[in-house]
């Protein structure tokens, strides 16, 4: 049994266990305070600890209070929420190295120790007791982080769809009316929609901030032209090169109904001007600022840099390739140029 396999089996045995003792956890639980204390038995990562929810990319998302300095090898924190949530705790230097040891835990009215190591997970305490406390939203979680690896498997052109469904099928069927209006939900959801971001399927709606400032629909912009969508930033290398490759591409088709809607993950306006003029890129570049449409997630690109998406004049996806070459091929194609 792989690695996907055995995510999924082991969500739906926890899920299993834990029902009946689960029904506690159906509702919201106004503002919730967690307080950590934490001990560091190395210096080797240095003494900065970055505490903050499980999901956040910290080379677009990131904010001072996610950095606790320790001191004389301890530190303090404190998390005020609105519904438990999944923490992720590790050292920066670890972050900044991609030697990441990972800890997570549940924020809950609660308190918190935690242990971090050299090399291996922080141990956590909550309570004065090991395990999660809230089992079927670490379950809940645990569906969530298996639909994602199974959506972005290097295998995908083999993808075994009967993995996926399983762990749809368990939330569908047991997991979905748990925590209503938990966030975790809307997460799922969204992580469910990306799978059918494949050629053929329809793309997505969803809010951008345009040039002007204004918040307008993505589909507004898309409307009666093949378009290609381009998710990029400026710190990803990759992405930078797949646009370059498209620049004559737009040049040739602009005035025949073909056009790129470009789209910047960004920490602020500066970084991305500065790769469009270094770059030249011919098409104006929406800015996607500290994800706050969440334009990334909704597309099931996750902490990736960038992806591209052609769609053609009825919204139905083309392509989800980067090749400049195959998209040049089914943009001819969709504009019935020989």
């Amino acid at each position: 049994m792989n690695k996907n396999a055995r995510l999924c089996r082991f969500a739906l045995q926890r899920t299993i266990i834990t029902t009946l003792l689960a029904l506690v956890a159906m509702t919201g639980q106004g503002q919730i305070k967690c307080h950590i204390e934490g001990t560091l038995e190395t210096d080797a990562w240095g003494d900065e600890i970055i505490i903050c929810e499980t999901g956040t990319d910290l080379r677009v998302v990131d904010n001072p209070r996610f950095h606790v300095k320790a001191k004389d090898g301890r530190f303090a924190y404190d998390i005020e929420t609105d519904f438990p949530k999944l923490y992720n705790i590790f050292f920066l230097k670890q972050y900044e190295t991609g030697r990441l040891f990972l800890g997570k835990f549940i924020a809950e009215n609660c308190y918190v120790n935690v242990t971090m190591y050299e090399d291996k997970k922080p141990y956590i305490v909550i309570n004065g007791e090991e395990g999660c406390k809230h089992p079927m939203l670490c379950t809940l979680y645990d569906v969530l982080d298996a639909i994602q690896v199974l959506k972005h498997s290097d295998a995908y052109a083999n993808f075994d769809k009967s993995q996926y469904e399983q762990c749809l099928t368990l939330y569908h069927d047991t997991l979905i009316n748990y925590y209503p209006g938990h966030p975790i939900h809307e997460q799922i959801a969204y992580a469910e929609a990306t799978y059918r971001l494949q050629p053929g399927k329809p793309y997505i709606d969803y809010t951008v901030r345009n040039n002007d400032g204004q918040l307008v629909p993505i589909s507004a912009l898309t409307k009666g032209k093949v378009t290609l969508i381009d998710l990029w930033a400026s710190w990803c290398s990759p992405c930078r090169q797949h646009s370059i490759a498209m620049i004559p591409i737009y040049e040739q088709y602009k005035e025949k109904g073909f056009t790129v809607i470009a789209i910047a993950r960004e920490r602020n306006r500066k970084a991305m001007e500065n790769a469009v003029m270094k770059d030249g890129y011919p098409w104006q570049s929406l800015l996607e600022l500290n994800d706050e449409n969440q334009v990334w997630r909704k597309n099931g690109t996750g902490n990736a840099g960038g992806a591209m998406f052609l769609i053609d004049r009825d919204g139905t996806i083309l392509s989800t390739s980067t090749d400049a070459e195959e998209l040049e091929r089914l943009i001819k194609k969709a504009l019935n140029i020989e």
